[in-house]
């Protein structure tokens, strides 16, 4: 903890000192400070502090005048360099001419004050620094410099020079390495930023793993379809954020690439439960990443969602199904209809005549049980007729929400008595669609009644239009029950002719509702969560959609 508060700390003093070549002129004047501050507390006895202790103090302050200026006007302060490096030497020849001339130690100051020099500012600046500092250095020392102090003289003037060369060429070549690393991290970013941009204008979904199975790369499609953020995924387990899809089933075909059992994998017509969009239909692409020593490195994973694809497939098939059902129906209906009627009109002329002529009672229960059955082939029969019809009703602009409270007044006091709830949560500014308003109602009034069927007593059930919002000229008609859902296995199938899970069902209600609504160019979907409920959302055409019923 007290790692972290340092590191942050320090980081917010270069920052403010504008950067670590900024701050490195910071630490060493700092300590030459400390340097000066140290010798002058232990300085020898023959030093004179009365000349020497103003000066050590006016160049604390000085130094301290710096550090505020630094801190407050960084980048102002840094072009006055030229003169902070005079008042610099001035300093130190100040220091070498009271502390015993040639025999000071202070002479060392320049060393720094040419290199620095030298470094920041270039070469030729740095020798210029050097030449001058040499003879002001001899100016100020040549009282005290003896005969025999010539060769220390020319050796330390040298090393100055030699300081400026040396500290200038590597200040250069750090430069141009400097220069061409910056180049190399500019086409680095331009060719990474190239990647992302390829990388998120693909339309299949793509995302990449670590060896951990950990998220290190979500592109836009998968934020867009799915409602998913990258940030809300980077860094997380892939199966902890998705767990549905370990209950799905493809964990076990991921970690066999993770095993090495296979290089690649390829999944289609894969059923996944979305976070946020509901259920979707995927085709799954996987292909191990391995680094330059074969070694697995992660995964990465194609998705390609057909969803709609699929539903446009089912829908076609649907079509399909009912065309031929259809007219395979009429004819059987009409074929079955005249017998039937003539069957069941005896009967009831026969159960006449068994109550007038008090015949035994169970010959009278077998004419009552034939008299039912008849009764149910008839109802079969119609429904037959109504599926396989063409609608001639009359296609007029039509008030859905109007449609729901005519049906809502046929149900709702049955459905209240019964213990159900009816929610309405009808949009005001629903605009109005082009069809024929009781085949709308027989469509409302089908799952109406599915849902009361599998709605218990004290449950609700939810009837919403509204505009929908990803299709504009477009309007949902949606009816929701809280009862047990649907199985995803047979979900599939609920529209299909003659398939019902109820014990007295003909399976040709929502038969019959789905191509009611197909024949006003809409589409009639499902959605059901086992124990969690279902719900079905019809969309139709407005009037202003352009589309023609």
């Amino acid at each position: 903890m007290a790692r972290e508060i340092a590191k942050r700390a320090i980081h917010r003093v270069v920052t403010r000192f504008g950067g670590q070549r900024i701050m490195a002129l910071v630490v060493l004047r700092a300590m030459v400070l400390l340097a000066v501050s140290v010798w002058y507390a232990f300085a020898p006895e023959w030093v004179d502090h009365r000349a020497v202790g103003p000066l050590v103090l006016g160049f604390v302050l000085y130094s301290l005048a710096i550090f505020a200026l630094l801190w407050v006007r960084t980048w102002q302060t840094v072009r006055l360099n030229f003169l902070v490096m005079l008042v610099d030497v001035a300093f130190a020849l100040a220091l070498v001419r009271l502390t015993g001339g040639a025999q000071s130690v202070f002479y060392l100051a320049f060393y720094l004050i040419v290199g620095l020099q030298s470094y920041y500012y270039g070469l030729l600046r740095g020798m210029g620094v050097a030449v001058g500092a040499s003879i002001a250095y001899l100016l100020v020392a040549w009282p005290t410099l003896a005969p025999d102090m010539w060769a220390d003289y020319a050796i330390r003037a040298a090393v100055l020079l030699l300081t400026a060369v040396g500290l200038g060429v590597l200040a250069e070549v750090e430069s141009r390495e400097r220069l061409e690393i910056a180049t190399l991290n500019q086409e680095l970013a331009l060719r990474e930023q190239r990647i992302r941009n390829i990388f998120d204008s693909l339309r299949d979904g793509i995302i990449v793993l670590d060896r951990d199975q950990r998220i290190i790369g979500w592109n836009r499609a998968m934020g867009e379809r799915y409602e998913v953020a990258e940030q809300e995924v980077l860094g997380r387990s892939f199966f902890d954020t998705f767990p549905n899809l370990t209950q799905e089933g493809f964990k076990e075909v991921l970690d066999s690439l993770y095993r090495g059992e296979r290089e690649a994998f390829s999944v289609e017509r894969f059923e996944h439960e979305t976070l946020r969009r509901g259920r979707v239909t995927l085709n799954l692409k996987g292909s191990a990443l391995r680094g330059r020593a074969g070694e697995l490195e992660g995964a990465v994973l194609v998705i390609e969602d057909i969803t709609d694809r699929v539903a446009m497939e089912h829908s076609i098939q649907q079509a399909e199904k009912l065309a031929a059902l259809g007219t395979l129906s009429a004819g059987l209906a009409h074929e079955v209809n005249n017998p039937i009627g003539i069957i069941t009109s005896r009967i009831e002329l026969m159960l006449m005549e068994a109550e007038q002529h008090e015949l035994p009672g169970e010959f009278l229960n077998d004419l009552q049980v034939l008299h039912r059955n008849a009764q149910r082939v008839a109802k079969i029969t119609h429904g037959l007729l109504s599926f396989a019809r063409i609608s001639t009703g009359e296609k007029k602009s039509v008030d859905v929400n109007h449609v729901v409270e005519e049906t809502l007044l046929l149900l709702e006091k049955q459905m209240t008595k019964d213990g159900v709830t009816l929610t309405r949560r009808l949009a005001l500014d629903l605009d109005p669609v082009n069809g024929d308003e009781n085949a709308l109602q027989q469509v409302l009034v089908n799952l109406l009644t599915n849902a009361r069927e599998v709605t218990p007593a004290g449950g609700d059930i939810i009837i919403e239009t509204r505009q929908d919002a990803d299709r504009p000229g477009w309007i949902l008609l949606s009816v929701t029950d809280r009862g047990p859902g649907i199985p995803p296995q047979i979900l599939p199938r609920v529209f299909d002719p003659f398939f019902t899970t109820k014990p007295n069902g003909t399976g040709l209600g929502l038969a019959v509702s789905y191509g009611i609504v197909q024949e006003h160019h809409g589409t009639i979907d499902v959605r059901s969560v086992p124990g969690r409920g279902t719900t079905f959302v019809v969309a139709l055409p407005t009037l202003n959609s352009g589309a023609t019923v």
